[in-house]
């Protein structure tokens, strides 16, 4: 499906060590590839690579250039099998890298938000794709001047709603989510060595292990009630970056998860930069919760809810109406309690 073939998910920036001054040839160009899946991908243990390379290598007597090799590249990574890795030619690179620059800035700000029975908190989240980063930083901050024009005293929770969202690049997502998912750590990457690389949201700042990706140019907002019970909504659509953010709030007190499986794209891909500007998004992870629980797959919720696409955001949709029904119920019960409490002070 297209919604799921344009997802990735942007972990690291890496440059080729093999990048020359002269251009390669297409033998050498495809060297370089290989030292890059040899040495990262999540599934170099589970393939025959040796074989993959064998096709590959053989192709290459009808290629007179590197462009030429694009087809084949492409075809190594779908061999490798992890429904995730992507190929984007240098144009593709720079298309993606300046998305500021082509007047589509608006069109970056793919989430909305409102008052849902005017006391519970709802963000439609869907993907985000650009490595620009003027519309990283417009999308984080403008995603956290969101929540902050909704929230209120007089929230019961929130509903974060992820069902539409294909992925694109984590980071100004998990930033601009970040009230929501407060301060720690709040997931891993486990790379095939067995390596777990913590994910964070803290003070405004998202990335891994010690390393800042984005950050809210101003000052984070920070929730009215931070211990709001928080619902999260899943479904098909939601792949790549849009199960990082699920995989984020799982595990987390007071959140629950409605809909249904999500697409199975639940692997990181890390970016590596080619000699001639093109990059492959190679799959070297799984991404882990904060519990320890290791996916890789469909992340299923804690309770499915049958929808329609076309019911998404509208009254009679099953999935937000759950949410409000058991956000509603735990605020009932987290106020009986202060009361029980307060009479037994008396």
């Amino acid at each position: 499906m297209k919604y799921i073939l344009i997802s990735f998910l942007l972990i690291f920036t890496s440059a080729c060590s093999t990048s020359k001054k002269r251009t390669l040839t297409p033998k050498e160009y495809l060297n370089e590839v290989f030292v890059i899946i040899e040495k990262k991908s999540i599934n170099r243990d589970s393939i025959d690579l040796q074989s993959i390379k064998k096709v590959a290598y053989a192709k290459l007597k009808d290629t007179d250039s590197i462009e030429n090799c694009y087809p084949i590249i492409q075809s190594i990574l779908k061999n490798l099998r992890d429904n995730h890795s992507r190929f984007l030619t240098r144009e593709q690179v720079n298309k993606w890298e300046s998305t500021s620059l082509v007047g589509d800035n608006q069109n970056l700000i793919t989430f909305s938000g409102k008052l849902l029975n005017e006391n519970i908190g709802y963000i439609h989240m869907k993907g985000f794709s650009s490595g620009d980063s003027i519309s990283i930083q417009k999308y984080a901050d403008s995603l956290q001047h969101q929540i902050k024009s909704i929230d209120n005293k007089n929230l019961n929770g929130w509903i974060l709603d992820l069902r539409e969202n294909s992925g694109g690049n984590c980071w100004p997502m998990l930033t601009g989510i970040g009230p929501l998912l407060g301060n720690g750590i709040c997931g891993f990457f486990l790379d095939n060595n067995g390596n777990k690389s913590p994910w964070f949201y803290r003070d405004g700042e998202s990335g891994y292990n010690n390393t800042t990706i984005t950050k809210i140019s101003g000052q984070p907002y920070k929730l009215l009630n931070g211990s709001n019970p928080i619902a999260i909504l899943t479904g098909p659509r939601t792949a790549s970056s849009g199960e990082v953010v699920s995989t984020a709030f799982r595990n987390k007190s007071n959140t629950k998860s409605f809909g249904l499986n999500s697409a199975g794209l639940s692997t990181g891909n890390e970016i590596f930069k080619l000699s001639d500007g093109a990059i492959i998004l190679l799959t070297t992870s799984i991404y882990v919760d904060r519990n320890g629980n290791v996916f890789g797959d469909k992340i299923k919720p804690d309770e499915i809810i049958d929808y329609g696409y076309q019911t998404i955001g509208q009254p009679n949709d099953p999935a937000i109406k759950k949410a409000i029904d058991w956000i509603n119920k735990k605020q009932h019960h987290t106020t009986v309690r202060k009361e029980l409490k307060n009479e037994n002070t008396l």
